[in-house]
């Protein structure tokens, strides 16, 4: 009965605001919110004493709302993170919306997540004025002024018993881009106690909004200037931007409205707004480079003071695609690109896929790897990920197959504590949000249990995950590059992957040849050897010829993998410098398939570490054994039976590294059981000595 009192009597104040000129305060504050009741009642026709909870839109459209401010977001993020640690302990929330008012991120408060939700404060609420009438975020956007909507102040009934306070951010179009807001479901009843909490917001909008317009002019000479020199390095006033030519190319807001429309002219080019040219700038930011210089401002001559930012490289974002031969060239090494860079790339279906790999890397498209098990599908994504303006955010990989399916879906989710017995006190953040704003990598896509692909479709669909036993979800945003070597389509007519979950994903697909196919294999066995020498601290070691010859030959089943293992062993076990091929794994060319057909031996580059010129050296007979030899061979093998022939653990039993261990077992000739019927590349069989 109450509740309808309270409605009533909002109503009727609504009406005689709108309709017989009564005032709701005291100053020009109250007439902004006045004119938005009056919006709102006549223009938007929006009934005050809907009592309901606020529109929330479907999760595609989340989702177009979300990707048209995928960029805007990244950079918002701090900005957010940071009013939330600042009035959390109040039981505020804190909203980011785009320009219509659709919530696209959202901070909550722990312990009270059901009761915000409930009250509309979630992902997806839209609260533009056309539909909520006169609130923080809504009549921010339309006056383009930092709103403090008190209580009461709300048109809606519904919202008369929170607390808004918001602020419009700008782009450099001078448009609202988005409106930040901190909300409390409860607080005092006086609207003075709200003023710190508004304060707080237009701060940190301005901190969003400076970051975003430095951001958008990184491609130009960019001036961050200030009243005091001290304050530079923490505060930033005014953003200014120029090009090469000392033309004036744009700024931040409060430059546009206080230094670049001074007494109604604007300034062209650099002189024209301070009492040097842009040469004298370049020259004083060199003479001290890091520091504040002063500037002194074109016809007041007052001083201000500045900080000189070069020009970043051009953003790959919006610079239009790159031709095929420069990409190749630039993926090669031949200009450094990060990312891609540091693979062998000599081979033209793999230089293909880097070549489209580079003009998908900023665009929100889901990647595909296929390709047999070892061909390097991580190590394409992980450059895929280094490339994209990502790469500063996390690489987080899961190899679906290698986890028991009772596991994968809290590795995947995460769980609240509690969630199950034998969960971490704490709980535990999935996979996916620890990938935020960053790309996840689910290897094996095609061993994922159907129950985990809905859930994974759900995520990639609303932008927003659950963790087990939690109650409210937690937005995030996900970039998914996924492989296999499994037929995904065979796999979808039988039932065993989802059809929707697979056109989700396969927005670009890359098949990545087998080690055996490539063009450039003597490019990629030269390059694992440095890369293995390397961490072996052998930098010296190289394959004699009829060791290249086998290796250039080999099946490899294994692929890059098998051969990054085969190498290691080689390397740790060799004596000299020269890698022959008793070096390698017994079993490495003697098992079943090994071989390909005889090929010709394709040429390594010049400066691979590989000499041609050493001779095959047959299998040395096995040597006698001194005391000391003999008692030490058997202790290893006593200790490797008691191991279960592990070498690691056996070789941190006896304090050795592996390195050394693996030269004992050579030495030695000691065998593990499963390999004693093996023979050497000559055909010698192995003898296990008595």
């Amino acid at each position: 009965m109450r509740e309808h009192q309270v409605i009533a009597e909002h109503v009727g104040r609504v009406i005689d605001v709108v309709e017989n000129g009564l005032r709701l305060g005291g100053d020009s504050n109250f007439d902004r919110l006045a004119r938005s009741w009056q919006r709102s009642l006549n223009a938007h026709q929006v009934d005050p004493a809907l009592a309901n909870v606020p529109r929330v839109v479907t999760s595609q459209e989340l989702r177009e709302h979300r990707d048209r401010l995928e960029t805007f977001m990244r950079i918002s993020r701090e900005g957010l993170d940071r009013l939330h640690s600042q009035v959390l302990p109040a039981n505020y929330c804190v909203l980011l919306t785009d320009a219509t008012g659709v919530t696209l991120d959202f901070r909550t408060v722990p312990g009270l997540e059901r009761e915000f939700r409930d009250e509309g404060f979630r992902v997806g609420t839209c609260w533009s004025e056309e539909h909520e009438g006169t609130c923080g975020i809504g009549t921010s956007v339309v006056d383009g002024q930092p709103t403090l909507v008190h209580r009461d102040e709300h048109f809606r009934s519904h919202n008369i018993g929170f607390t808004c306070s918001a602020a419009p951010i700008f782009g450099l179009d001078d448009q609202p881009v988005a409106v930040l807001d901190a909300s409390a479901l409860n607080s005092p009843s006086q609207r003075e106690s709200q003023l710190l909490v508004f304060r707080m917001v237009v701060e940190k909008a301005q901190l969003i909004e400076n970051a975003f317009a430095y951001y958008n002019l990184r491609p130009y000479w960019v001036l961050q200037c200030g009243r005091l020199a001290e304050f530079l390095s923490v505060q930033t006033d005014y953003i200014v931007a120029f090009d090469d030519g000392g033309r004036l190319v744009g700024g931040n807001r409060r430059a546009k409205l206080e230094l670049l429309s001074r007494d109604g002219v604007t300034p062209l080019f650099v002189h024209d707004l301070f009492e040097c040219t842009a040469n004298d700038i370049l020259a004083a930011a060199h003479a001290r480079p890091g520091q504040p210089f002063p500037l002194r401002l074109q016809g007041s001559g007052e001083r201000i003071f500045a900080q000189l930012r070069a020009p970043a490289a051009r953003s790959r974002a919006s610079a239009p695609a790159p031709a095929r031969d420069t990409a190749m060239d630039a993926a090669c090494g031949e200009t450094k690109v990060r990312g891609f860079s540091h693979l062998a790339l000599g081979d033209a279906r793999l230089r293909g896929n880097v070549e489209r790999a580079l003009k998908i890397a900023n665009r929100d498209i889901p990647a595909m790897l296929l390709g047999e098990t070892g061909t390097g599908k991580e190590a394409f994504a992980r450059a895929l990920h280094d490339y994209s303006e990502r790469h500063l955010k996390p690489f987080v990989a899961l190899n679906c197959a290698a986890i028991p399916e009772n596991l994968i879906e809290s590795e995947l989710f995460g769980y609240r504590d509690g969630a199950f017995t034998g969960a971490r006190t704490k709980g535990a953040r999935g996979k996916i949000l620890q990938s935020d704003g960053g790309t996840l990598f689910l290897d094996e896509i095609g061993d994922m249990p159907l129950q985990l692909q809905s859930r994974l479709l759900r995520v990639l669909a609303e932008g927003e995950v659950l963790p087990l036993g939690a109650e409210t979800a937690t937005p995030v945003q996900l970039h998914i590059i996924c492989a296999t070597h499994q037929n995904l389509p065979e796999l979808v007519r039988q039932g065993r992957f989802r059809e929707d979950l697979y056109y989700r994903l396969n927005g670009a697909v890359f098949l990545l040849p087998p080690l055996r196919e490539r063009e450039d294999i003597g490019d990629v066995i030269a390059k694992v050897l440095q890369e293995e020498a390397a961490a072996m601290e052998r930098p010296e070691l190289r394959l004699d010829s009829d060791a290249r010859a086998a290796l250039m030959r080999h099946a490899w089943p294994g692929n890059i993998r098998q051969l990054r293992h085969a190498m290691r062993y080689a390397c740790a076990i060799a004596d000299g410098n020269a890698l022959r091929i008793e070096h390698f794994p017994v079993d490495l060319f003697t098992a079943p398939g090994g071989f390909a057909k005889p090929a010709p031996v394709a040429a390594l580059p010049a400066d691979s570490p590989v000499t041609s010129r050493t001779p095959a050296a047959p299998r040395q007979a096995p040597l006698d054994l001194s005391d000391a030899e003999a008692a030490l061979r058997a202790r290893m093998i006593e200790i490797l039976q008691r191991n279960h022939w592990q070498v690691t653990v056996s070789a941190r039993e006896l304090g050795m590294s592996r390195a050394t261990f693996y030269r004992k077992l050579a030495r030695l000739q000691i065998v593990a059981p499963n390999q004693r019927d093996a023979a050497y590349p000559d055909g010698t069989p192995w003898r296990q000595p008595s």
